[in-house]
């Protein structure tokens, strides 16, 4: 997974605007920043070469698991005869949301992002403009808080991607509670494929059955979370790296791996979600080992070769995909 050609080019027009040296040394201050930051009332932010080096890094890896998320909601919304028609995008960065979506839903017209720094905004704009999205679709951009966020009406879907773990743990539930009023059909949240992202995701899921959410994914039930203590539910998507995203990073390797944990729920009925792989699959010769949340819980469930058809899909299967036995 790669980001569009034209958005890559434009990021790269964003670069050259600066000297390189200071790209390499926002890039850093950013990192210590986020490792060590203790208090969430500052902006994570400060300066335009920061925005420049975090959307150099940050991007490609965030449209990756967005993509990876809308592509099979849209699949899942198609067959329930749904359409996903607007966009809310709650801490919209420089509207990776956006570029995702534009791909992936057929049917979006509108779209409203909410960005506190402006600036965040305005470089999100410039990036935007050489889009080819449809002319159907409105953009508005509004420079809110996200916990005071003021709109009108209801979204088809309301995105809070990597932006929940920005508050404090205090502000989370406030703001769950009123993304999913603001919700008409599909909530997603994604956070850090982490113990401590996962944490997040796991309070928001049990926040989101109580207010009547229905579990699209990657859940297959609306139990409990079964995941014991110490380990942790998140999935992985690989990207490819362009020669300044390894400069930037100082990579030898061409691509990466973007770990994440995330929670989709819905107003509306859709069809039942299938198992859901938790790791990479173990494949064999004969057989195929799976490690599932299923929904009766957690299972391990070894696919044998004598059943070919089940067999042939287990061994096409990878991390992060449904799986159906047909039983």
């Amino acid at each position: 997974m790669h980001l569009p050609d034209k958005l890559q080019e434009a990021i790269a027009e964003e670069a050259e605007k600066f000297n390189w040296l200071d790209i390499l040394n926002a890039r850093e201050e950013l990192t210590d920043r986020y490792t060590h930051m203790q208090s969430r009332s500052k902006a994570f932010i400060a300066t335009d070469a920061e925005r420049c080096a975090y959307v150099i890094a940050r991007m490609p890896a965030t449209y990756a698991v967005l993509h990876r998320i809308l592509g099979e909601l849209q699949q899942r919304a198609s067959h329930a005869n749904l359409t996903i028609e607007s966009l809310l995008d709650l801490g919209a960065g420089p509207g990776t949301a956006l570029w995702a979506a534009a791909d992936i839903l057929p049917d979006l017209t509108k779209a409203t992002l909410i960005e506190k720094d402006c600036a965040l905004i305005t470089l999100g704009k410039r990036l935007s403009a050489v889009s080819d999205w449809p002319t159907k679709l409105v953009v508005d951009w509004k420079s809110q808080n996200m916990e005071q966020v003021q709109v009108v009406g209801s979204y088809d879907l309301v995105i809070l991607s990597y932006s929940a773990g920005e508050l404090l743990a205090t502000s989370i539930p406030a703001m769950i509670e009123a993304a999913w009023k603001l919700t008409n059909k599909f909530l997603i949240v994604i956070e850090p494929g982490t113990p401590v992202g996962f944490g997040r995701i796991r309070t928001i899921r049990s926040q989101l059955i109580e207010l009547g959410g229905d579990m699209v994914a990657p859940c297959p039930h609306a139990m409990a979370c079964p995941m014991p203590d110490g380990d942790w539910c998140h999935f992985s998507e690989r990207i490819e790296r362009t020669s300044m995203h390894r400069r930037l990073k100082k990579a030898a390797l061409g691509h990466e791996d973007e770990k994440y944990s995330y929670i989709v729920a819905s107003k509306v009925s859709s069809s039942q979600t299938e198992s859901r792989i938790l790791r990479n699959p173990m494949k064999r010769s004969g057989h195929v080992i799976l490690s599932l949340c299923a929904e009766e819980g957690l299972v391990q469930k070894t696919v044998s070769k004598r059943n070919s058809e089940v067999y042939k899909l287990a061994r096409k299967s990878e991390w992060g995909d449904e799986f159906s036995d047909g039983a």
